[in-house]
């Protein structure tokens, strides 16, 4: 496990280390959502990888294919050619 101290400036900015950066395989823009438990301990992850993550979680609910699927389906395979 990393740890990394980061220091809370004015108005609460944060300059987070470069190691600390590639570590969360952070970009410029990036969002970072800040998770924090009851008793105060916090888990800070990106955005990004949040979405990541959810990528597919629901996927096993899907019954039939809608209309709007087999739309955009075509409206890719028209895209790709």
């Amino acid at each position: 496990m990393l740890q990394y101290t980061v220091a809370v400036k004015d108005h609460g900015r944060l300059n987070l280390p470069k190691s600390l950066r590639a570590a969360l395989h952070l970009q410029d823009g990036d969002d970072l959502v800040f998770r924090v438990n009851s008793d105060g301990v916090a888990e800070v992850v990106s955005a990004s990888t949040l979405a990541q993550r959810g990528t597919g979680l629901f996927v096993h609910l899907k019954q039939e294919d809608s209309e709007t699927d087999a739309f955009l389906a075509e409206r890719r395979a028209e895209a790709d050619q």
